[in-house]
């Protein structure tokens, strides 16, 4: 198992806290949110990670090294990065990563392990976690299952009806399910130059096809992804609250 952490986006929407340093170095509870990611993979017995990188790259590789020094850490640069989607990050990824399962993590995202052990013990092998709550943002990656939580869509254009929860940024995929993902992400992304949609518009491809794909409930602890500084401050009261209570 190899964590895949997605880490190279300017995060023009959290400006101007993020005019001097990526998103990810942000601190929440005096921890920044990146350190709080590094201490989950760990903690679940990870020892490897593959960072892809852009903005302020050097800040992110210098922390990966002070902060976790024996971790197996290696980067990848997104070179266009303010200029495309996840997606480009995504394809990165290709060649890098063995025949591992990967744990494909956003940078923005707070969270806790348990989320990653909840993944690791689901018996299907491409499994995203979700949050299913009763108020379902219409910004967040919207999530669409059947009655044995296989997804049959997902996606922010998702109705928010029709959704069971939202998308938590933390996912496990086979290397198989990652080949399929690689060709369609080549398709878009290289030969048709589709370079402002999130890779989830690619797995939607993939559902569409028949590719599997499952879900696994995470609601029992506080995920949050933090776009705005709104959501910063929002997560900053949320994670201390829940932290004074543990």
């Amino acid at each position: 198992m190899i964590a895949v952490i997605l880490a190279a986006g300017s995060s023009y929407r959290m400006r101007p806290l993020t005019d001097h340093m990526p998103k990810g170095l942000l601190p929440i509870c005096g921890r920044p949110i990146l350190g709080q990611i590094l201490d989950n993979i760990t903690t679940c017995g990870i020892e490897e990670a593959l960072f892809i990188t852009g903005y302020r790259e050097e800040m992110i590789k210098e922390f990966v090294r002070t902060y976790k020094p024996h971790l197996k850490a290696r980067f990848v640069t997104n070179e266009i990065y303010a200029s495309c989607s996840d997606s480009v990050s995504v394809f990165k990824t290709r060649g890098h990563t063995g025949d591992q399962d990967i744990l494909l993590i956003d940078s923005d995202q707070w969270f806790y392990p348990q989320v990653i052990t909840k993944l690791l013990e689901a018996d299907q092998p491409d499994v995203i976690a979700i949050n299913c709550k009763d108020v379902i943002d219409e910004e967040a990656v919207k999530v669409v299952l059947d009655g044995h939580y296989c997804v049959l869509e997902m996606g922010k254009p998702v109705e928010i009806a029709k959704a069971a929860g939202e998308a938590v940024g933390v996912r496990k995929f086979s290397p198989a399910f990652m080949e399929k993902l690689y060709t369609v992400l080549e398709r878009r992304v290289m030969k048709e130059g589709i370079l402002d949609q999130v890779f989830e518009c690619s797995v939607q491809e993939m559902l569409e096809h028949g590719v599997p794909l499952y879900a696994v409930d995470t609601s029992e602890w506080p995920s949050i992804e933090m776009d705005t500084p709104e959501d910063y401050r929002r997560a900053q009261a949320w994670i201390a609250e829940y932290e004074a209570n543990l």
